[in-house]
């Protein structure tokens, strides 16, 4: 896996970095765990704190699912109409650095659209259309090709 570092001047700097790519975000401090357990494991019962909010309704939790980001359609009207609501780095707020996970396109035909939430009917479920998209079960370590760190430049 690649790894590289980039302290963050701008969001849109950031966003062409992760424009047509499906990612997870989390704290940096979290990748020693991530790593000893060789996968990003879904928040199942609800026992780790996501620091995007509360994710108590969330429709890929809820499904055994890991939520990822996918920017693949970044810059189309409906992705901007959404991509607002939650952004990667929300977590810059609350924590110094973020770990970038960037998904190999191999295992882009095991992801789960948002629209099963609007085919289901899920309204009560909390999913950011055309931005969020669900990895069923854990997602291994090895299904990640780039490991991004991004700081934000303080000041």
């Amino acid at each position: 896996m690649i790894k590289s570092h980039i302290k963050l001047d701008s969001k849109s700097e950031l966003n062409q970095k992760l424009k047509g790519h499906v990612f997870h975000v989390t704290p940096t401090q979290n990748m020693p765990l991530i790593e000893k357990s060789k996968a990003v494991l879904p928040n199942i019962n609800g026992e780790r704190d996501s620091l995007f909010g509360n994710t108590v309704y969330g429709f890929f939790r809820l499904r055994g699912c890991v939520s990822l980001f996918d920017y693949r359609n970044y810059g189309s009207e409906e992705w901007e109409a959404h991509a607002h609501k939650c952004a990667p780095t929300l977590l810059l707020r609350q924590t110094d650095s973020i770990s970038i996970l960037f998904l190999s396109e191999n295992e882009y035909p095991k992801l789960e659209s948002w629209m099963k939430w609007k085919e289901e009917e899920q309204w009560s479920q909390r999913v950011v259309p055309h931005v969020e998209i669900g990895y069923p079960g854990s997602l291994l370590f090895e299904c990640f090709t780039e490991h991004l760190v991004v700081e934000q430049v303080s000041g």
